[in-house]
């Protein structure tokens, strides 16, 4: 079985609990992700922040609001060395769209999304995070 570190995005973008949403579009748009990982005044992973969860806090009274307002609970997680069958079935459980990849230490190494799982499944995954174009 392939590990979660043969998938996973290296990539990871942080932002702060305590920042209101408006940094985290903005934060998004700059970066192209999907997904921010959030973190406390201390740098320790409180949760992970989707754009869809920003689409769904617009309009909502009180917007802007916190990004730790957005995320429900610590986000569940998966080690490099787990094997993709153990990440999919983690983000089965927890009902989430991507998870995130951490250390020993519990230090943030990556993140695995569906899209990572399934492009992998359909053999248009490569090992540095690119994606092959379909063919025509």
């Amino acid at each position: 079985m392939e590990p979660v570190s043969t998938v996973m995005s290296r990539r990871v973008v942080a932002i702060s609990a305590d920042c209101d949403l408006t940094i985290a579009v903005d934060t998004f748009l700059s970066s192209g992700v999907r997904h921010l990982v959030v973190v406390d005044p201390d740098r320790h992973v409180v949760g992970l922040l989707s754009v869809e969860q920003v689409l769904a806090a617009l309009g909502m009274p009180g917007w802007p609001g916190r990004v730790g307002d957005q995320i429900l609970s610590e986000p569940a997680r998966v080690h490099p060395d787990d094997d993709l069958p153990r990440a999919a079935e983690v983000m089965l459980d927890a009902l989430v769209d991507a998870i995130v990849v951490a250390d020993e230490t519990g230090r943030v190494v990556g993140i695995v999304t569906w899209a990572d799982l399934v492009a992998h499944v359909a053999g248009r995954h490569l090992a540095n995070g690119d994606r092959r174009p379909a063919s025509p």
